[in-house]
């Protein structure tokens, strides 16, 4: 099993949930301000790719330094 390609399938899921859940949320707050909606808009948007960029860093800070082993698929 290639877990690399695994994680980075998963996180790629896990990515796109977590904006879809962030923009719900936000949705109603930020359709409320409608004259200046760019500070709350900023928020969310820095929170809903922030959090996955991270977590995408550290994972190849992690991972990525490890050796590559036998693959078990092409």
């Amino acid at each position: 099993m290639n877990w690399r390609r695994g994680l980075f399938r998963l996180w790629i899921v896990g990515t796109a949930l977590f904006v879809i859940a962030v923009a719900f949320i936000c949705y109603s707050e930020i359709k409320s301000h409608a004259e200046v909606p760019w500070a709350k808009l900023e928020m969310c948007a820095t929170i809903a790719f922030g959090i996955p960029l991270v977590v995408l860093i550290l994972g190849w800070a992690f991972l990525g330094s490890l050796p590559n082993g036998p693959e078990t698929f092409p």
